[in-house]
This record gives structure tokens, sequence and C-alpha cells, in this order.
């Protein structure tokens, strides 16, 4: 396991490095009409907050330079970090959505026609979906990573492929291919994390 020293995250450039302004505004409008009709994301959320979680979803596209020929992204709630990375045009392939509750796959599907973008919500929990294809990119937010789920995730990986956990695992990385990311939010004292496993 390896530690990288504590990175400063610049919200706008970020996103600007990535993002078009527009297409990330109209995903804004849509996920909050979707919202009201589906608890996807806190009701309370801010623009301002939902630009800080866009920043944070787009972390590994800063850290990794190729772009992924295909993708699996676990429990997609409300489309963070998924809609963000498909938004900048580096997922090139084959993208799978799984989230287990079956308004939100659907409230996926809605937003994923109206982007024209191309993916496969699956509303199965990531257990119960059936692997039979290697991914260039696996993402994990808002589901707690354990040992057992991770003995799952990394031969769901391609040779090359990375798997992102949008925290820090609570259990041992000693022997684990895994780079753990720390980063603060602009002059914000509070340090989260971001790891990348490999195979």
């Amino acid at each position: 396991m390896t530690d990288i020293d504590i990175l400063t995250l610049d919200v706008g450039q970020i996103i600007a490095r990535h993002l078009d302004p527009d297409r990330l505004t109209q995903y804004w409008d849509l996920l909050m009409a979707e919202n009201r009709k589906v608890n996807l994301v806190s009701r309370e959320t801010s623009r301002e907050a939902f630009d800080r979680m866009v920043a944070e979803s787009l972390m590994p596209l800063d850290l990794l330079s190729s772009d992924f020929d295909s993708y699996l992204d676990i429990g997609s709630g409300g489309g963070l970090p998924a809609m963000i990375l498909l938004l900048t045009g580096r997922i090139k392939g084959e993208t799978w959505l799984v989230e287990r509750t079956q308004k939100k796959t659907a409230a996926l599907g809605r937003m994923l026609e109206s982007l024209s973008l191309q993916a496969l919500p699956i509303p199965r929990t990531f257990e119960e979906a059936p692997l039979a294809r290697k991914f260039d990119l696996i993402t994990l937010r808002y589901v707690k990573l354990t040992p057992q789920l991770l003995r799952r995730v990394l031969p769901a990986l391609s040779p090359s492929g990375v798997f992102a956990y949008y925290s820090r695992p609570e259990f041992d990385l000693a022997f684990q291919n895994a780079t753990v990311v720390s980063y603060r939010i602009g002059s914000e004292d509070f340090v989260k994390s971001l790891t990348l496993f490999r195979r």
C-alpha cells in the first residue's frame, strides 16, 4: 500500500478541466427534478455542495491518464460518480450501473436518455450481478467497502484495470496493491481519502 501526501482539491479547476459547464448544469437540473420523485441525494443539496461532489467524483480521472474501454459503478444511486465520469467522454465502451433500488435504476435510465449517455442500469445488488466481463474502471462511492466485497471486486478488473473507492477502507491494506490519496477541499481542515486498487 502507498500513501500520497495530502492534496488540495480546487473544485472550480477540476470541473473546468473535465466537463462542459452546460452539460453539467443539464445533469444538475435533471437530478433535482428526479429527486422530487425519488430520494437520490439529500433534499437540502445546494448547487455548491453538488459541485463539490462533482469535483470529488472526478478525482480518479485527474490521477489516471488513460481512457477506459469498460466501466462498472457499484451502488449508483443518483449517478455520482458514474454520470459525471460518463459526461467527461473518458469512458469509451460498455458501462454498467449497478443499483439495487428499482426506482433509482429507473431514474438513472431517464437521466441517461435525456443526456444521450450510453450505459446499462442493472437493478440488482453487486453480489447478484452476473459479471460476465472484466472492467477497466470500477467505482464505489456511498457504499462501505468490506474485505468480502473487495474480494469480489478485484477479479472483475481487467489486467490493467483500476478500482476507485471514494474513501479509505477501515481494514488493513498492507498486502493490497493500493494507493491512498488524501485530500482536502480548498482551505478546509477536514481530510478525505480516495483509494485506488489494482490487481
